[in-house]
Order: structure tokens, then C-alpha cells, then sequence
């Protein structure tokens, strides 16, 4: 569960670019998070045709991410996860700051279910893991 919507410009990245994004989003979020295991981090990149976006009224150029994660993360971990995603986008796609926007949203972990299985709480990873025997499956909790 974090799922991580990105909507960005046609043809802004290319394939080799999202790859490198997912895996830095998947970095920041497992390190900033302590213990969400790395296969729970969905990064989905969606196109926007010339025309499809706007801002102000204007057609936009802008990039959008939206990251659901849960509940329990402290103020200070997530302003760290917007600015360090922000710095990221920033750096791999060459756009301008006043061109990124992101935003958390947060949701209940008895609201999501992954792996068959209710989300724990914040904290609580490493034994949800164990509990639930997802390492058969190569799910393991980040530390």
C-alpha cells in the first residue's frame, strides 16, 4: 500500500526514467517508513495528452503526484516524503519546481487489503509479516 499516481505530460519521461523513479520512490518510502515492505510500494505513471490537463482555468504542463499511504506516519516523516519525492521528480525529470505538485492522502490500514490480507498498523510491520507468512511469497518488512 502506499500506491503512488503520477500524472505527468506525454512523452516527458522515458521508460528508463520511470524505472529509476519507481525505484527511488520505493527507496524513500521504505526508509522514511521503517518497515513497509518493498513489494507494497505501487508507483503508476499515467500520460496526459496535450489538452488533457489544466491548471488555473489553462492547459497544464504540470506533474501530479498523489501518494495514498497510512495512517500513524508523523508530520515530520510526511513533509520529508513530499520534499524528498519533490527533489526527486525534480532532479530525473528536469522540470521546474513550479511544475511538480505532491500530495499525501492517508488511509486507515483496516481500510486496505494486500496480500489477502488488513494492512497493520504503523509500526507493526515486521510482525504482520511473520504472523501472516508472507516471506514465503518474498515479502519482507524494511527496517
Amino acid at each position: 500500500m502506499p500506491i503512488y499516481r503520477c500524472s505527468l505530460p506525454e512523452g516527458l519521461l522515458s521508460y528508463e526514467q520511470k524505472l529509476q523513479m519507481s525505484k527511488e520512490f520505493t527507496d524513500i518510502h521504505c526508509e522514511l517508513t521503517n518497515g513497509t515492505p518493498r513489494k507494497f510500494v505501487h508507483v503508476i505513471f499515467e500520460e496526459v495528452l496535450e489538452g488533457g490537463a489544466f491548471t488555473g482555468g489553462a492547459p497544464s504542463t504540470v506533474s501530479k503526484t498523489v501518494g495514498f499511504i497510512r495512517t500513524g506516519r508523523t508530520q515530520e516523516t510526511r513533509s520529508e516524503l513530499v520534499r524528498r519525492l519533490t527533489e526527486m521528480w525534480q532532479r530525473i525529470s528536469g522540470q521546474d519546481n513550479a511544475d511538480i505538485v505532491v500530495a499525501l492522502h492517508e488511509v486507515r490500514p483496516k481500510d486496505v487489503m494486500e496480500w489477502g490480507e488488513f494492512l497493520p498498523d504503523d509500526g507493526a510491520e515486521a510482525d504482520w509479516v511473520e504472523e501472516h507468512d508472507l516471506t514465503r511469497v518474498g515479502v519482507y518488512a524494511t527496517k
